[in-house]
């Protein structure tokens, strides 16, 4: 992997605003991110997972969800697993053009990844990477490791990052825009940039830890560039450079196969229409109802927040009574809820 061969893997979204109000929001699901402990760690005691390399391909969002994947899997068996990085690359949209959307790559994800031992994924190009022939067997492999839901944080909040990793263990997917001579061992800002200009790098990589460094508060990220890039294939990233230039973050709930325990729900009576958007206390009693049938995430708080997860979680309850599945939480959907 060199400068002249890298290209834009990180592609803008371009789903409409209906389709992004679906997202599964970090604010829907925490009420508030847990306090950061801040120290300053020596770089040994950085986590530091295996460096991946993407080589001459747009391959940087797929080699971020196999990293995301590895770690979670890591939290739950201590033991690491490399996920293929080609087997989310070939099933993007927009082959065979280089790159692809943060989103998609998680919803690909929910269908299940095969492993790098049956499927190739490391330094080859997009031809290379598209080339790759995957057998029906090592599809089927990949089908027992689904990603449940995911969560897209908002953009720019370091502190929020960094409680992710220090709450939950897992590695986060975060995305950065800039010029090849600011993507150093510690990125800086040099100059003003537009993120979507064809002579700007927009890049996917996968945030696995955090520490002060000369005071300032930091992320430690993980390139798919290869260990002859940043220090050994991690950089620095300052909250500086996280505000300016982030403009995605996302990380995994878990795997389909995790079954996490379910709080106690309370007796309650529902009388109000909601819907997206809404937030009041009754939304937070259904989203408790919710999690208890099963519908909602289990290891999810309820915020009362009224998004993306709620409203998946309504339709797969309306669909289960043979409702309409539209999202909505009026008249008929209300009489169900205080049966």
């Amino acid at each position: 992997m060199d400068d002249n061969n890298f290209k834009n893997g990180a592609l803008p979204d371009i789903r409409s605003e209906e389709e992004k109000s679906k997202d599964f929001l970090f604010s829907e699901i925490v009420a508030s991110a847990a306090p950061v402990i801040w120290e300053e760690k020596i770089s040994t005691s950085w986590r530091k997972f295996p460096i991946y390399n993407q080589d001459g391909s747009g391959s940087c969002v797929a080699q971020t969800m196999a990293k995301l994947m590895g770690v979670l899997y890591w939290l739950k068996n201590d033991v690491y697993v490399h996920f293929s990085a080609t087997h989310v690359y070939q099933r993007r949209s927009n082959k065979p053009q280089g790159g692809m959307s943060g989103t998609e790559a998680f919803d690909i994800a929910q269908q299940g990844v095969t492993l790098e031992v049956l499927t190739l994924s490391q330094d080859m190009n997009d031809e290379q990477m598209d080339g790759v022939k995957i057998e029906t067997y090592k599809d089927d492999v990949g089908k027992v490791f689904k990603l449940g839901n995911y969560v897209v944080g908002p953009s720019k909040d370091l502190e929020i990052i960094a409680s992710i990793i220090q709450t939950t263990g897992k590695a986060v997917m975060v995305w950065y825009y800039f010029n090849h001579d600011e993507w150093t061992d510690v990125p800086t800002v040099l100059r003003t940039l537009d993120v979507y200009a064809p002579t700007t790098s927009r890049h996917s990589v996968t945030a696995v830890d955090f520490t002060l460094y000369e005071g300032k508060k930091c992320l430690i990220i993980e390139d798919s560039w290869g260990t002859n890039f940043g220090r050994g294939g991690q950089r620095i990233i300052t909250e500086d450079f996280h505000r300016e230039r982030n403009w995605f973050t996302a990380h995994p709930m878990n795997f389909k196969f995790e079954t996490p325990v379910v709080p106690p729900v309370s007796v309650f009576t529902f009388t109000k229409t909601m819907k997206t958007g809404s937030q009041n206390n009754e939304v937070r009693e259904l989203q408790l109802f919710l999690q208890k049938l099963g519908f909602f995430p289990a290891n999810s708080t309820a915020t009362g927040y009224f998004g993306g997860v709620t409203r998946k979680a309504v339709i797969a309850f309306q669909l289960s009574l043979n409702l309409v599945g539209d999202g909505v939480v009026g008249p008929n959907t209300l009489a169900e809820l205080n049966k």
